[in-house]
């Protein structure tokens, strides 16, 4: 069981700011978030399904970037997904 606290669009969507889940894997972690809500897709990946830029993956306080999907979660990693943010 890993902890995911969600920012900007991703907390909004999942109306959620943290939830915990089983996850192998980064990629595990990402297809479970998506199977939730498929707006989730939209938000991590572009139109040619690459990672949109500036997406970052924290695994307990350390960026990873860019995004490894076969990053290995242990229990009780806290994951902080913080996809792209606009503003003006």
């Amino acid at each position: 069981m890993v902890t995911v606290r969600l920012f900007h669009e991703l907390r909004t969507t999942l109306g959620e700011s943290e939830l915990k889940l089983e996850a192998d894997s980064i990629g595990d972690l990402i297809a479970t978030l998506i199977s939730r809500n498929k707006s989730v897709k939209e938000i991590i990946y572009d139109s040619k399904g690459n990672i949109r830029a500036y997406t970052t993956v924290y695994i307990n306080n350390t960026a990873h970037n860019p995004m490894d999907f076969s990053q290995k979660l242990k229990d009780g990693d806290l994951i902080l997904l913080v996809p792209t943010a606009a503003g003006g």
